[in-house]
């Protein structure tokens, strides 16, 4: 149990970390589909490893294909479908294995950058410009040209590929003292491309409201698997000085 608080803490802070790294971005379409391996994802909580996910964009709506095959001490695989809408405020969430569906509010103003990376908060242009200055060379990545910057202090080493077209992030890592790399996201595969109108779509019978809100500062929620971690963390693009905590509680009981 200790090791998965562990794991619930370091993607609470590494996600944090993740979101202040993210540079601001040039002009990118908004209708794409891409495919993209997580450790950030709301299902990391539970595989303590990265999932697979599938994401169809058009303007304010977003659909994303969760999967992950089982893992060490879990009987079963993960696969879920989230449908995300900015002008309806809402996030519906499908456990395709369970066949349960429910939906919460959401009120953040863009869409989860654990899932869709294109979907990056643009920071202040003396930001950019601060983190442009670790750029230490440039690289082609799953087929995007990309420029590396390293970070480092004492709370240890961010690594980041941003696309040269575009300035998003195509893979992020972050590695803590003491701990091996831990991937926080990498593009697979990206088109720029209208997606499957249909799959924008959530379920017309999913109905069911769960407790909680995804707003700006993350999601509050009760899990069913008994786990809520809440975290945030930042760095100084100046200094490279990282901050960041993160609370844990479990709970053998349904919330």
């Amino acid at each position: 149990m200790f090791n998965q608080n562990l794991h619930v803490v370091m993607l609470a802070l590494a996600g944090g970390f993740l979101v202040s790294l993210l540079p601001a971005q040039t002009t990118v379409p908004q209708s794409y589909t891409l495919t993209v391996l997580s450790g950030a994802a709301l299902e990391s909580m539970t595989t303590n490893g990265v999932v697979e996910a599938k994401v169809s964009r058009f303007g304010p709506r977003e659909f994303v294909e969760v999967t992950a095959a089982p893992q060490a001490g879990q009987a079963k695989a993960v696969h879920n479908r989230h449908w995300f809408d900015l002008v309806s405020h809402r996030f519906y969430t499908l456990d395709v294995l369970k066949n349960t569906c429910s939906w919460m509010s959401y009120t953040a103003p863009d869409l989860p950058t654990m899932y869709d990376p294109l979907a990056s908060p643009a920071p202040t242009a003396e930001q950019l410009a601060e983190f442009n200055k670790n750029i230490v060379r440039r690289e082609i990545l799953n087929g995007i040209a990309t420029k590396l910057v390293e970070t480092t202090s004492d709370q240890g080493k961010t690594s980041m590929w941003i696309a040269v077209n575009g300035n998003y992030p195509v893979k992020a890592m972050i590695t803590f003292p003491g701990a091996p790399p831990l991937l926080m996201l990498e593009i697979k595969e990206l088109h720029f491309v209208k997606p499957d109108i249909a799959l924008l779509a959530p379920p017309a019978n999913c109905t069911t409201q769960a407790q909680g809100e995804w707003a700006a500062d993350g999601m509050h929620a009760h899990f069913e698997v008994n786990v809520e971690a809440q975290g945030e963390g930042s760095m100084d693009l100046k200094t490279g000085k990282t901050t960041g905590n993160a609370t844990v509680k479990t709970n053998n009981k349904p919330q």
